[in-house]
């Protein structure tokens, strides 16, 4: 085994990319969106939720890939994902129909809008 596969990379809890060990697919939880009626206090809760996390710039754009640092960009992906999988928990199910293959957590943020 060569050191290289063998080295841990840590990624620091201030970090957007860093992941708690709690932060599942279903450990955020607002009301659900239902569509326009009630998209404004929804968009509030979840940018509020998000930014707790830390992982609001997902959405934003600010978080950016870095194709020149491999395990960020993995690191990004996972957290993108994560993002996905909280907004499609929290939203109606018509409304995850219409964005659930949709890969980016940006993309999907400005769909909803």
């Amino acid at each position: 085994m060569s050191s290289s596969s063998s080295a841990t990379i840590v990624i620091e809890p201030g970090s957007p990319l860093y992941l708690h060990p709690s932060d599942g697919t279903n450990s955020v939880s607002v009301e659900k969106l239902l569509g326009f009626s009630n998209h404004r206090p929804w968009k509030r809760s979840f940018e509020i939720t998000l930014a707790s996390k830390r992982k609001l710039g997902f959405v934003t754009g600010v978080v950016e890939r870095d194709a020149n640092d491999k395990v960020k960009e993995d690191a990004k992906d996972t957290c993108n994902s994560m993002v996905i999988s909280w907004i499609l928990a929290n939203v109606s199910d018509g409304i995850k129909k219409s964005v659930m293959y949709t890969n980016s957590a940006k993309q999907i943020w400005r769909q909803l809008e």
